[in-house]
């Protein structure tokens, strides 16, 4: 196994973070995250109306670059809790779009992330990131 083998997620993700920061649209780039849990499948299938088995997780640089645009606010570190973001969701919800997906966390902020199916090449891809000021009461 080679050492890149053991790099966290996290880490890829703040990698690609940063990469996006000095990188034109064109030069796009991402980061496989896993796949969603059969729970996820479950929920997913439902909200999507379309089978999500197989698919794969990722965040690509245009996704980063555009959330980044719309949301200045999103920071490195915000961007390195979107596996957590995922995996201890409040609630998913069905997306502004059919093929879209929310995902809402309250942290110290409220966080939302926005997920969309690409089926031709079985991915669920970022769509967009952002974050409220303040977390709710």
């Amino acid at each position: 196994m080679e050492e890149k083998d053991f790099i966290s997620i996290e880490e890829k993700i703040l990698q690609l973070v940063r990469e996006a920061e000095i990188t034109e649209w064109e030069n796009n780039r991402w980061v496989i995250m896993g796949e969603p849990t059969p729970k996820e499948i479950k929920k997913l299938n439902e909200l999507l109306n379309c089978d999500v088995t197989g698919f794969q997780r990722m965040i690509d640089i245009s996704a980063i670059k555009h959330s980044r645009k719309k949301h200045p606010n999103m920071t490195e570190t915000d961007f390195c809790l979107i596996p957590m973001i995922i995996a201890t969701a409040e609630e998913i919800i069905q997306g502004k779009y059919p093929d879209t997906v929310v995902y809402r966390k309250v942290l110290d902020k409220e966080y939302y992330y926005v997920e969309c199916t690409r089926t031709g090449r079985k991915r669920l891809a970022m769509k967009t990131f952002y974050k409220t000021k303040t977390a709710p009461e």
